[in-house]
Parts: C-alpha cells; sequence; structure tokens
C-alpha cells in the first residue's frame, strides 16, 4: 500500500495539479505532473466511469499504486504527480501499463 504521506487527498492540490502542472499523455495514463516544494514526491490516482465498472476502476487504481510504490526510488523528488486511468489499461498486462508509466516520466524528464 501507498504511505499516506505519500498521497494526494486534498481536493485543492488535485486541482491545482491539473492547472499549474504539465500534462503528459501516454498510452494507458495520462500523467499531470507539478512541483510541491516538498522532499518528496506525492501520487493521485484517478479512475472514471469511462474506464468501466467499478471492480476495473478499482483493479486500474491498484496497478497504478503499485506502480507509484515501486518508482519512488527511481524518480526525481519534489512532485506531485496525478494519474489518470485510460479506458484502454483495462485489457492490458501489468508490464505494458509499467513501461507506459516509465515513458511517460522520462518526457516530463522524471527518471
Amino acid at each position: 500500500m501507498l504511505n499516506r504521506t505519500f498521497r494526494i487527498s486534498k481536493s485543492k492540490d488535485y486541482q491545482h495539479t491539473y492547472k499549474k502542472g504539465l500534462k503528459v499523455p501516454g498510452k494507458y495514463i495520462i500523467a499531470y505532473i507539478c512541483a510541491n516544494g516538498m522532499d518528496k514526491n506525492r501520487f493521485g490516482v484517478v479512475a472514471s466511469k469511462k474506464v468501466g465498472n467499478a471492480v476495473k476502476r478499482n483493479k486500474a487504481k491498484r496497478r497504478l499504486r503499485a506502480i507509484a510504490r515501486e518508482s519512488q526510488d527511481k524518480l526525481s523528488r519534489g512532485y506531485d504527480i496525478v494519474m489518470i486511468a485510460r479506458q484502454s489499461m483495462v485489457g492490458a498486462d501489468y508490464n505494458r501499463i509499467e513501461k507506459d508509466f516509465y515513458s511517460v516520466m522520462k518526457k516530463a524528464r522524471l527518471c
């Protein structure tokens, strides 16, 4: 599980990241990235009803949280990262989603 200190929990933090952050699209996720002025990264995970029913949305969010937890040491620090699951994520396997995440982070120059 992703530790509470590494999560974005407030609505105003999500809104700030959407408005001021850099939008980086990938095949399976869309990432919004914004500097947070801290010495750690915070992650937010979103899956809309376009992704599917509750079971599919929860699976997508679990996968994204697992990727965020594993990637904490590999990314530059001091950013809020909101990951939005795309509809294409439902049929994809974990390795492809993870590769897409790292390609998105490379585009944003965080890796």
